[in-house]
């Protein structure tokens, strides 16, 4: 099920496709990579599901969040990388989830994170507390 862009970046700030700007008060969304990942490879899917009742109770308000993964164990970019492609996929129907954040600890590799979530979720906008490039939301 492919949803429908309902977002986009311009000037690293996020509008609706209709030009509307949009706050980010209060969208941050806050998901642990200790929470997804169970073990390498291994993923959580009680907490997966959970996520997204939550997420789908969003959608019902008519609220929007972008996903903030919090980088709080060890491991490289790509393990990190995999499990919130993972956690992507168990919410890929949640039209509340504007996107995903990159967190500071994978900068570097912030093109191949998005690549790999991107590929899958072409509606997601990408978020980075400091701007990195055009098409990133700066929060």
């Amino acid at each position: 099920m492919k949803l429908e862009r309902l977002f986009e970046v311009k000037e690293s700030k996020l509008y609706t496709v209709g030009g509307e700007s949009v706050s980010l008060d209060g969208k941050a969304f806050p998901v642990k990579w200790s929470d997804v990942e169970a073990g390498e490879g291994e993923y959580n899917e009680d907490f997966l599901a959970k996520l997204r009742d939550e997420l789908k109770t969003l959608e019902e308000k008519k609220s929007f969040v972008f996903i903030e993964p919090v980088f709080d164990k060890s491991g490289d970019y790509e393990q990190f990388t995999a499990a919130m492609k993972h956690c992507a996929r168990r919410v890929k129907d949640c039209v509340s989830v504007i996107g995903f954040a990159v967190p500071e600890e994978i900068i570097a590799y912030k093109d191949f994170y998005i690549e790999e979530l991107f590929a899958k979720h072409a509606h997601y906008c990408f978020f980075c507390k400091r701007s990195v490039e055009p098409g990133v939301v700066q929060y």
